[in-house]
């Protein structure tokens, strides 16, 4: 919708108030209320209902440990009625996204795409065509979905935040995304040669073998007069040694837990005798080997959708399509590849990442955080081919200082 009439008096007058004299309004809108930020809202409610879990386990543990014990006074059941009163109130109470997302107004100019409120009902967020090269866009059936247009990495010394900024919750979120890319595509570019690779590319396109589900997503994504260049999807054992290297940690971790649950299993038969280890113990290395166990599940669930992730170059930007859950798709405009970054590995395969990342924060970011063309056969190859469709925004004279202040990144 373009009519500012649609926000509520106090909203119409922010949006003015930030709009310049010679910006036209394209689109404005405000989040679905009850998919604003529904991420956050899901990892919440996990949260207290492992606090509820937790509770109940204490609480019944205890018990069953007075009774087995004959104590005829016991306080330690007493322990999980917090965790179990935390997490039923937490569950019960309403989560405040939605009423944040009445203070939340989006809007696409004819020269850049503000973002106002949020957490914070002051915030107001600004971003041109130079900061529009790297979009990710979520679908999700019906619709709707959220255009992330920013990610940020915060590193304190010790450890690193990644926040996410964008059009969260939106009705028709492919149009919107439409009218952003249009918006990007004003950035100027400098000329560029085409590589032989790519030229040939063009005549004879490598397109690997595709399930149907992604080259009918692919297919929706091409742009009229836009030509597929390459295509393929990773190599799925790559995302299983990623996946192992990035929870190598809970290896240990589970082999611990099984020690300590096989010492403790023949203790449970011996609770009522004085001095032997409480069946509530049990509970703890328990506890311990399920978390172990599912994080060593997390790489055979990563291979498992590498099969439904595909990479691709086309005449106009690079993206990737994941259908493994929602449908996500990345884009990257000529002017998104100039920070690609090639990790090479045996057999010719590796790694093109292609999300930005400042250089404090490339040191300390781990490579496995950042998006691109992972686990790629071939991948020098693609490397050229993302040579030429990189294109680097042209430079003004130095002396325009208004186009400096306005592109900044």
């Amino acid at each position: 919708m373009t009519d500012i009439a649609v926000l509520p008096k106090y909203l119409q007058n922010r949006l003015q108030a930030a709009l310049r004299p010679d910006e036209r309004l394209v689109w404005v809108g405000q989040p679905i209320a009850q998919h604003y930020m529904k991420r956050e809202a899901y990892e919440r409610r996990t949260a207290f209902v492992a606090m509820v879990v937790i509770g109940l386990l204490w609480i019944v543990g205890g018990i069953a440990r007075t009774l087995i014990m004959g104590l005829d006074v016991d306080f330690l059941p007493l322990i999980g009625v917090p965790f179990l009163l935390g997490g039923v109130i937490g569950l019960r109470a309403p989560f405040e996204r939605k009423e944040n997302a009445r203070f939340v107004v989006y809007a696409i100019t004819s020269a850049r795409v503000i973002l106002m409120g949020g957490a914070d009902p002051e915030t107001i967020r600004s971003y041109r065509h130079t900061q529009l090269q790297q979009i990710e866009r979520t679908e999700h059936a019906g619709g709707w979905g959220d255009l992330i247009l920013e990610t940020e990495h915060e590193y304190d010394g010790d450890s690193y935040t990644t926040n996410r900024y964008g059009m969260l919750g939106i009705a028709g979120v492919r149009r919107v995304h439409g009218l952003i890319a249009a918006l990007a595509k004003t950035l100027p570019l400098a000329p560029n040669t085409p590589h032989a690779s790519f030229q040939r590319g063009l005549i004879t396109p490598d397109i690997g073998p595709l399930p149907d589900q992604l080259r009918q997503a692919l297919r929706a994504e091409m742009a009229p007069g836009e030509r597929l260049v390459w295509a393929a999807q990773p190599i799925p054992n790559s995302y299983l040694k990623r996946g192992f290297t990035e929870q190598s940690f809970f290896i240990m971790w589970t082999l611990v837990s099984l020690l300590l649950t096989g010492f403790l299993v023949p203790a449970i038969w011996q609770t009522h005798r004085p001095g032997t280890i409480d069946l509530l113990m049990m509970g703890v290395p328990l506890s311990f080997l399920w978390i172990g166990l599912y994080h060593l599940y997390q790489p055979f669930k990563m291979r498992k959708n590498a099969l439904s992730v595909v990479h691709a170059i086309t005449t106009e930007r690079a993206l990737t399509i994941d259908a493994s859950g929602p449908l996500i798709t990345r884009i990257y405009a000529p002017a998104g590849l100039m920070h690609a970054v090639c990790i090479g590995r045996r057999n010719d395969s590796g790694d093109l990442l292609l999300e930005a990342v400042s250089e404090e924060m490339s040191s300390h970011v781990d490579c496995f955080q950042r998006h691109g063309f992972l686990g790629i056969d071939e991948v020098r190859h693609v490397e050229r081919l993302i040579g030429h469709l990189k294109q680097a925004p042209v430079r003004p004279s130095f002396l325009d200082k208004n186009w400096y202040c306005d592109n900044a990144l």
